[in-house]
């Protein structure tokens, strides 16, 4: 019996060990495991290390969300080692908002040096009104005085709030020092009107980082009444925590599909991009409605809301405006909805065009052995290997080369080699068969063995009876004997 349970135990040690073992040679994967190739062009072979952006294409070939299945090879097929950062917002200070005065100007062309007429300049920077303001015709710039800035500060955004119920128009913006020499600033549509009760509106103008006494503001579509404006500033520099920033990718013309029920929309972002902006294109002018925007990992997952925003897509005479972006936390899941509110028609005929935009990341790698390099992708099984950026074996003073995909196609395997990659080790699924069925055969042994033995067990009699049947018979002799005497018929 003790050999019988060892053999059961071996067996089942084996299984266990075949079963984990994709798991445990998750690191030692060959580029052959992996449906995709992109061979890597450097541009300077004297650098011991490179850095790159990766790029939509390996997103798209990715089949797991944290990128876990990248992998990099020299000449030789060995992997080197790399690291991923991924792009975040650091914390920082909140902007603070401040009231600014502005000045209602003449006509003033884009980009001129002379000086504002109707102001005058003080010796602290400030401005004050020389002259009338120009009538309702004549209004088309305003001068904005944002006040005196410390060294560390900056205007990141203007907000102009309407006094109109009903505007919608451009407007561009200028920035200058001096009042003389004018650099572009930034540009928005601005909007407010009255929508079932209630009121849509823009007011922000993004100014990307300011850092000038004076805005000067063009009304390109009329000029609306302002009741304020006020301008958000930030804290900047070497002593505050910045943001780690990369130019933001686009996936345009996404066609959402509709879904059974009214005001549902699908649409599937085809890799694992970590999408933190969509923008929603109605598909009618003049359309407003509310809506929800979930995802989900698979179909399995339950939906889980990203965001709410009420869209828009307004048209007056030459000017068309949309709501703003949708901005959230960077969300690699696949599978979006978007769900309308319909009481009012919802969007009507026509396909909703989505564009989602991702920050993506920065792979670098160790340049060992020789070129080719190249960077693998695509295996669901297989185990993220990235090491951090400071746990890379080169030389903190020696620079980082540049890499680049090559503007060739990727490289995909045959099918297959894809099949054979992914098919399982035929010898493997013989050895785990051949392993579950010792297993079993052990068992079955123990089992039978041991109803052998309660068999015999019940066939042992006590006081020297040779069987149950005897035992039974005296039983039944000593019953009948019994009767007999308390009847009267048995002879002395």
């Amino acid at each position: 019996m003790k050999h019988v349970l060892k053999l059961t135990g071996w067996c089942l040690a084996m299984v266990l060990v075949w079963v984990a073992a994709p798991a445990v040679a998750g690191d030692n994967l060959a580029p052959r495991d992996f449906a995709r190739h992109f061979v890597l062009q450097l541009d300077d072979s004297a650098a011991s290390s490179f850095s790159m952006t990766l790029p939509a294409s390996v997103y798209a070939a990715s089949q797991r969300s944290d990128l876990g299945d990248i992998r990099i090879f020299n000449g030789a097929g060995e992997s080197v080692p790399y690291s991923l950062d991924t792009p975040r917002l650091a914390s920082r200070a909140l902007p603070k908002t401040r009231s600014v005065g502005w000045f209602p100007l003449p006509s003033a062309p884009a980009g001129g040096s002379a000086m504002p007429t109707g102001v005058a300049i003080a010796a602290d920077g400030s401005l004050r009104a020389t002259a009338a303001p120009p009538s309702g015709a004549q209004h088309v710039a305003d001068l904005v005085d944002l006040g005196r800035l410390p060294r560390t500060a900056q205007v990141s955004a203007l907000l102009v709030h309407l006094r109109d119920d009903n505007f919608q128009g451009r407007v561009t913006a200028e920035a200058s020092d001096d009042l003389r020499h004018w650099q572009p600033a930034g540009d928005a549509q601005l909007l407010k009107v009255n929508y079932n009760g209630g009121t849509l509106s823009q007011d922000r103008i993004e100014l990307n980082g300011v850092h000038a006494r004076y805005l000067r503001l063009h009304w390109l579509d009329g000029t609306p009444y302002v009741d304020s404006m006020d301008a958000k500033i930030e804290t900047v520099g070497a002593g505050s925590a910045q943001t780690v920033d990369a130019k933001r990718e686009w996936h345009e013309g996404i066609v959402a599909r509709m879904g059974l029920k009214p005001g549902e929309y699908f649409f599937t972002t085809g890799g694992s991009y970590p999408v933190d902006r969509l923008r929603l294109t109605l598909p009618q002018p003049n359309t407003v409605a509310p809506a929800i925007v979930y995802s989900r990992t698979g179909l399995d997952a339950p939906w889980r809301q990203v965001s709410s925003e009420t869209l828009f897509r307004l048209h007056n005479g030459t000017v068309e405006q949309s709501n703003a972006l949708l901005e959230f936390k960077a969300d690699t899941d696949r599978q979006w909805r978007v769900v309308v509110d319909t009481p009012n028609g919802g969007l009507g005929n026509g396909a909703l065009i989505v564009a989602e935009g991702w920050r993506p990341a920065t792979l670098t790698f160790v340049a060992q052995g020789s070129p080719p390099f190249t960077l693998v992708v695509g295996r669901a099984e297989a185990v993220p290997v990235a090491v951090g950026r400071n746990a890379l074996p080169v030389d903190a003073a020696s620079a980082t080369g540049v890499a680049r995909l090559t503007s060739e196609p990727p490289v995909a395997q045959p099918a297959s080699a894809q099949l054979a990659a992914n098919a399982p080790d035929p010898s493997r699924g013989y050895l785990l068969w051949a392993a579950l069925l010792l297993a079993v055969g052990s068992l079955g042994a123990i089992g039978w063995r041991m109803a052998r033995g309660a068999r015999i067990r019940t066939t042992e009699v006590p006081d020297g009876f040779a069987s149950g049947a005897g035992s039974l018979s005296a039983t039944a002799n000593d019953n009948a004997a019994a009767d007999a005497e308390g009847s009267g018929d048995v002879k002395r």
